[in-house]
C-alpha cells in the first residue's frame, strides 16, 4: 500500500522485506523459524488514476484504502483465530487500519506503537491529509466512517496504548495526547531512562491493563535516518540499530499475548544502497526469534 502516504516507492517495500528477512534467517541457520512462516499473502491495492493533491482532504482516497484494509482485517482475524502470529509487512502505515481491526477480534487490544509520529490525526487535524497518519485515530473511532467501520472491532482505549520513540507530533495530536491516559515515551526518554526501563514499563503497563491481546506496530521511521534513509518521513534523532534490536528482543521475549505485528514504511526507492532493507530485515528477524547466542 502506498496511497496512504502519497509517496511512490513504499509499495515496493513489503515484497523486498519479505524476501530479505527469509534469506537472512536461512543464512544464519534459523531454519525452524523459516519453516514456521506461512507463504506470503499479498493484499492488492488498485492503482489510482491520479495522485492525491497534498494537503487536500477532499482527495483522501478513503474508499481505495478501505477495501484493502478490510481484506487485511479479515486475514489478520483469521490468523488470530488459528492462534498464529499475523506478520504484516508494508507498505505505508495506513495498512494498520486493517491490522488493528483484525487484531481486535481477539478481545481487548493493547497496542505498542514504535514511531516517530503520533499517527492519530483525523482529516480535520492533519496538515497533510495523508491517511498513513490516521490509523490510531481510526482505531479509537475517529475519522471517516468507511475506515472506522472496518472489521467487527471494539474501539481501542487510550489507556491501552503505549507510544515509544515519538519526536514529531502535529498540533492536533499534541493536544489530544496531552489530555489522554496513553503512555507516551518520546525519544528523549531513551536517553534519560534507557531502552530496557522503557520497554519493561510498556510491558508492565499492558499486563496491568488486563488486555486480551497485543498488537505491535513498528514504523521504520522510529529509527535514525542515518541508518534508515529509506523511509518516507524521516525525522532526525531516532533509535539506533542496537537500541531498536534490544527493544524488539525484550518485547518478543516477554509473555505479552502478541497476536499481530506490523513492519511498515520501508521505501526502497529512497535508498539505492540497500542498507535500509538490510536494517529492516535484521530487525524483523529479531522479532521472529533470531538471536545472537
Amino acid at each position: 500500500m502506498a496511497i496512504g502516504a502519497n509517496r511512490p516507492g513504499v509499495d515496493l517495500g513489503a515484497a523486498q522485506l519479505d524476501a530479505a528477512m527469509r534469506s537472512r534467517l536461512a543464512a544464519r541457520g534459523f531454519d525452524e523459524v523459516v519453516e514456521r512462516l506461512n507463504a506470503s499473502r499479498c493484499v492488492d491495492v488498485e492503482p489510482l488514476g491520479q495522485a492525491r493533491e497534498p494537503g487536500n482532504v477532499e482527495t483522501l482516497h478513503v474508499d481505495s484504502i478501505a477495501a484493502p484494509c478490510q481484506e487485511l482485517a479479515d486475514a489478520v482475524e483469521a490468523s488470530v483465530r488459528t492462534g498464529n502470529l499475523a506478520l504484516v509487512l508494508g507498505g505505508d502505515h495506513a495498512l494498520s487500519i486493517g491490522s488493528l481491526a483484525g487484531a481486535s477480534s481477539a478481545g481487548r487490544l493493547g497496542v505498542i506503537w514504535l514511531d516517530a509520529h503520533g499517527d492519530i490525526n483525523t482529516p480535520e487535524t492533519s496538515p497533510s491529509g495523508n491517511v498513513h497518519g490516521m490509523p490510531l485515530a481510526t482505531a479509537i473511532g475517529r475519522g471517516p466512517k468507511a475506515l472506522t467501520d472496518i472489521g467487527s472491532r471494539a474501539d481501542l482505549r487510550f489507556e491501552d496504548l503505549v507510544y515509544i520513540g515519538l519526536r514529531d507530533l502535529d498540533p492536533g495530536e499534541r493536544l489530544l495526547l496531552r489530555d489522554s491516559p496513553a503512555l507516551v515515551y518520546p525519544i528523549s526518554s531513551v536517553e534519560t531512562l534507557g531502552v530496557a526501563a522503557i520497554t519493561y514499563e510498556a510491558i508492565r503497563r499492558l499486563f496491568e491493563r488486563g488486555v486480551d491481546a497485543v498488537h505491535l506496530s513498528f514504523d521504520l521511521d522510529v529509527l535514525d535516518p542515518g541508518i534508515m534513509p529509506g523511509t518516507g518521513t524521516p525525522v532526525p534523532g531516532g533509535l539506533t540499530y542496537r537500541e531498536a534490536h534490544h527493544m524488539l528482543s525484550l518485547i518478543r521475549a516477554s509473555d505479552l499475548p502478541i497476536v499481530s505485528v506490523d513492519v511498515v514504511e520501508l521505501n526502497p526507492a529512497l535508498d539505492c544502497t540497500g542498507g535500509s532493507l538490510d536494517v529492516a530485515a535484521g530487525l524483523t528477524a529479531a522479532l521472529l526469534g533470531e538471536v545472537l547466542v
